[in-house]
C-alpha cells in the first residue's frame, strides 16, 4: 500500500512539474551605436552576447488563457447586446415630449399634437434718415497736418 501511494504521489508531482511554466533563456547581441540594436543573431563587427531569461508557458497555461480570452469575449458581447437593447427601450419611453410643470387636459392634447401656425409676413426694412453732422467730429479742413515722421496719412 505505501509503494502505491509513493508511486502516486510522484507521478502527480511530475505531471505537475511539467504544466508549470518553463524558465528559458536566449541569447541577445547589441548591435550599433550605444548598443541600441538588439538582435539574436551575431553582430557583423562581432561582440559579446548577454543572455535573458523569460519564462514560457506550458501548454495547460496557454489553453487557459485562450479560454478566458474567448469567455471574456462572449461576455463583452452580451454586454453590449444588453446595453443596445436598453438604450432602445429608454429611446421609445422617452418618445414623447417632456412637458415641466401641471399639465390640464387641453394642454396635454396640444403638447401631444402641436398645430401649425402660418409663418408671418417678412417686416418691410425701415428707410433710413440722413444723420446730420456731429458736433464733435472735424471735417478734413479742420484735421490737424499730418506727422511727416509717420509717412502719408492712410486712404479709406
Amino acid at each position: 500500500m505505501r509503494l502505491f501511494a509513493a508511486l502516486l504521489t510522484l507521478l502527480v508531482i511530475t505531471s505537475a512539474s511539467q504544466a508549470q511554466t518553463q524558465r528559458k533563456e536566449t541569447p541577445i547581441y547589441r548591435c550599433g551605436p550605444e548598443g541600441k540594436d538588439l538582435r539574436d543573431a551575431p553582430c557583423p563587427a562581432g561582440g559579446a552576447a548577454d543572455t535573458v531569461q523569460f519564462d514560457q508557458p506550458s501548454n495547460a497555461d496557454a489553453r487557459a488563457a485562450r479560454e478566458r480570452q474567448q469567455a471574456d469575449a462572449r461576455e463583452a458581447k452580451q454586454l453590449e447586446k444588453e446595453r443596445k437593447a436598453q438604450e432602445a427601450r429608454d429611446l421609445k419611453a422617452n418618445a414623447r415630449a417632456a412637458v415641466i410643470g401641471p399639465q390640464t387636459p387641453a394642454s396635454a392634447a396640444s403638447a401631444a399634437s402641436p398645430t401649425k401656425k402660418a409663418p408671418k409676413a417678412p417686416k418691410r426694412p425701415k428707410a433710413k434718415a440722413a444723420k446730420p453732422a456731429e458736433a464733435g467730429k472735424l471735417d478734413a479742413a479742420q484735421a490737424p497736418a499730418a506727422n511727416p515722421a509717420l509717412g502719408p496719412k492712410p486712404q479709406r
